[in-house]
């Protein structure tokens, strides 16, 4: 029995980078929203701890304060930092996709098909808000601690 599978044919290898591609970014997308959320949640959480009314607050009520502003900021540069790195994953999964479909396929179709993704500016443009985002956040964040 032959246990070597046929070879596809280069239009399905392209189709499978292709698509291998669009779940990459698909994810590298949840992750954004990912950030969004959790970071807007925290945002709310340390404002409402920053302005809550005074009159009513304790001695062990500013203990967990001081405490809660310090925590809040933590957790998100920490929440940042794990989504920024299964962002960087996200797009040098997609880099090491483009690379080896130029290398091993593309001498197959020339311009017959579209590429497997944006090339030039537009995919440098379309990775500046997922890649950089995050970077933003966390340096928020610690200036926000610092202040404290």
């Amino acid at each position: 029995m032959n246990d070597v599978a046929p070879p596809l044919p280069e239009i399905d290898c392209y189709r499978l980078v292709r698509q291998q591609i669009e779940h990459e970014d698909n994810l590298v997308s949840q992750r954004l929203s990912w950030l969004l959320g959790s970071q807007s949640f925290l945002f709310t959480a340390y404002a409402i701890s920053l302005n809550g009314p005074t009159q009513i607050r304790s001695k062990q009520l500013e203990t967990h304060l001081g405490l809660l502003l310090v925590i809040l900021p933590l957790v998100s540069i920490i929440s940042a930092f794990l989504i920024w790195m299964a962002v960087l994953a996200g797009t040098w999964t997609m880099y090491k996709l483009r690379r080896t479909y130029e290398r091993e396929f593309v001498k197959f179709f020339g311009s017959e098909i579209p590429p497997v993704q944006s090339t030039g500016t537009a995919l440098l443009l379309g990775h500046f808000a997922p890649v950089i985002l995050p970077a933003v956040f966390m340096v928020v964040w610690l200036l926000l601690m610092l202040r404290n």
